[in-house]
């Protein structure tokens, strides 16, 4: 989530709109490594048990190549599996072999593991290279064996040999008893099933060679959607995989005395279902911190509930399994449903389980809400952005029954933005200002998410490097509440200072000064759309922006031209501004209202939305003239 809030920083506050076009063309995209050869071999045993090995040789292109595989970390699960490093080694540029060290491949805890040791097993081999220069080439060669499988007699698997990489040649066998029923969904790979060479076995083998990288694009959706894949599994349908996480999952979510005490104390005095419901979410949110183990390294099984209460610490899944106890002690039903939380929004022809799911969420069936407690910051029924639109495989719609649902989009409706901005030019040219902003839905989420990770006593360095990253000098400082107390609702507010902002006296021109105001800002609503063309898909967040900007200018100014109101209505949505002036006092009105039936903009929506973006941003440079 912290990395989630990181991009979002970047992508709201620096990409402003005000980027200069470079004259030159940029150089061809140059990845830092190059695949040579990736084997892949899939042996996998009736039970659900298998062997996978992997022999795989990439050459350093650059700088970034030497950094990115000085040290190749690997990680496993110590109760599931067993990791071995068969061979490891560097050739140089003149071709002589360096093998690594046996004291240079390091077994460390995972720092998840250090987040909660009780709760996670995951261990890192990691191998330090040797002698690592631009055109030297490293292989290794591992081999996991699964031990256990994640679900009894069940199998899944999925690889993908991502476009940002260039591949020389790359192959996935799979080896299965003649028993197992398989099903596939094949993209962009050749090959099939071939002639086994082993007894009562069948074998399956595609490849791919010679492929170009291509450069990734800021803001796209992961590079899966786009890339060529391979998912297989044994699971026929996805009933039988909600039933098959339901049947290690429901016990650990027992009603206990203790979960059923402390259900009571927290909802106490509070009479209705639904205001119950969000009392105990609150409570899971605010006071049991989630440490980020994915499925396939914790294992799928949740911890018992009590447990969970008692530590105050665990991952998605047991968040859920402690907030259905809780609800199940007050008469609410829920039940966990099964999430992609990644930038991957690719929804396979066959069931990726785990795969496809690596969250878990709550769905309450009574008020027809999911809600995720492991956000912390999010209001009841908010999810946050990266689960947005995508497909949920809920395990009981509350008839007993699994179901998949498409999680709910931002929207007009729920996400809103409100900001007044007050300012106030003086005869001089200095301005001062404030600002008020409110927030509802994914917005609120948002302002909640970055001022939980902001210390007291640094909202006016946040402030200084906000203005600096808009282009903008000045100071200027945050004031805010308690962004994880979620029984109210929160906004926040700004005062800044823009010293020689307005050349008095004029003639001259000034456009509406931004100053210190929000995080989702209209100005940022655009900020993906900023390349002339989109190869590959990316997000596009759907909500309401509405901006009123008030300036008080001084007695020595005159008006003597306001830009023109725009109105835009496309497919995308709507922007309405308006400019007027009474006296002394200059008002702006801007609302940007967007609504996209996905959770995604193909390539081909790309220019249509990007059109819209120019238009809105010219209108946000547009500048009032003065005498």
């Amino acid at each position: 989530m912290r990395k989630y809030i990181e991009n979002y920083l970047i992508l709201s506050v620096i990409g402003l709109g005000n980027a200069v076009a470079v004259a030159n063309a940029p150089p061809p995209y140059q990845p830092p490594s190059t695949i040579l050869k990736d084997d892949i071999d899939y042996d996998v045993q009736a039970d659900g048990t298998y062997t996978y090995d992997e022999i795989e040789t990439w050459r350093v292109n650059n700088d970034q190549g030497i950094k990115y595989l000085s040290q190749l970390p690997l990680r496993f699960s110590t109760s599931l599996q067993e990791l071995e490093i068969v061979e490891a080694y560097t050739t140089t540029r003149d071709g002589k072999r360096i093998d690594v060290d046996p004291d240079k491949i390091l077994l460390q805890e995972s720092p998840l593991s250090s987040d909660a040791p009780t709760f996670d097993d995951t261990k890192l081999k990691i191998i330090v290279f040797p002698a690592l220069e631009v055109g030297a080439t490293v292989t290794v060669h591992k081999r996991l064996m699964q031990k256990i499988p994640l679900f009894p007699k069940e199998f899944s698997m999925y690889e993908v040999f991502s476009k940002n990489r260039e591949i020389k040649a790359a192959q996935v066998t799979l080896h299965a008893a003649d028993s197992m029923k398989l099903f596939f969904d094949v993209i962009d790979l050749a090959g099939g099933e071939v002639k086994s060479d082993q007894p009562g076995r069948k074998t399956w083998r595609w490849h791919i060679e010679n492929t170009q990288a291509l450069a990734p694009q800021s803001g796209s959706v992961g590079s899966t959607d786009y890339s060529p894949r391979i998912a297989v599994t044994t699971f026929p349908n996805y009933e039988s995989a909600a039933t098959a996480y339901l049947s290690r999952a429901t016990s650990q979510a027992t009603v206990t005395p203790e979960i059923q005490t402390l259900a009571d104390d927290i909802t106490k005095g509070i009479p209705g279902k639904r205001e119950q419901a969000e009392a105990l979410y609150r409570w899971v949110s605010h006071n049991v911190r989630y440490v980020a183990i994915y499925f396939g390294f914790g294992g799928v099984v949740p911890h018992k509930a009590n447990d969970i209460a008692q530590l105050k610490y665990g991952d998605c899944k047991d968040h859920v399994t402690l907030l259905e106890s809780l609800l199940a002690a007050k008469g609410i039903s829920s039940s966990p449903a099964l999430v992609n939380a990644s930038a991957d929004y690719w929804r396979p022809e066959v069931v990726m389980m785990p795969g496809l799911f690596d969250h878990a969420i709550t769905y309450i069936p009574e008020f027809h809400l999911f809600v995720d407690s492991t956000a912390g910051v999010a209001d009841f029924g908010v999810l946050p952005l990266q689960e947005r639109g995508k497909l949920a495989l809920v395990t009981d719609n509350g008839s007993g029954k699994p179901q998949l649902m498409i999680l709910p989009l931002t929207n007009a409706k729920d996400d809103l933005m409100n900001a007044d901005t007050k300012l106030v030019l003086d005869s001089d040219g200095n301005l001062s200002g404030e600002s008020k902003i409110e927030n509802t839905g994914v917005f609120e989420m948002i302002s909640r998410q970055i001022f939980s990770g902001i210390p007291k006593g640094v909202e006016s360095q946040l402030a200084s490097h906000y203005l600096t990253v808009t282009g903008q000098s000045g100071v200027g400082t945050f004031m805010f509440g308690d962004p994880k107390d979620l029984s109210t609702s929160f906004g926040f507010s700004t005062q800044f200072k823009l010293p020689n902002f307005a050349q008095i006296p004029g003639p001259g021109g000034m456009p509406v000064p931004l100053g210190v105001t929000s995080f989702s800002a209209i100005f940022g609503a655009f900020d993906g759309a900023k390349d002339e063309m989109h190869v590959f898909a990316a997000p596009i967040v759907s909500g309401r922006r509405h901006e009123v900007t008030t300036i008080m200018l001084p007695k020595n100014l005159t008006l003597t031209a306001l830009p023109k109101p725009v109105r835009l209505d496309t497919r995308f949505g709507h922007y309405e501004s308006s400019y007027s002036a009474s006296g002394s006092i200059l008002t702006v009105n801007r609302e940007l209202d967007l609504e996209w039936p996905s959770a995604t903009l193909e390539p081909e929506d790309y220019a249509a939305f990007r059109t819209m973006g120019v238009e809105v941003s010219r209108d946000l440079r547009a500048q009032a003239f003065y005498k």
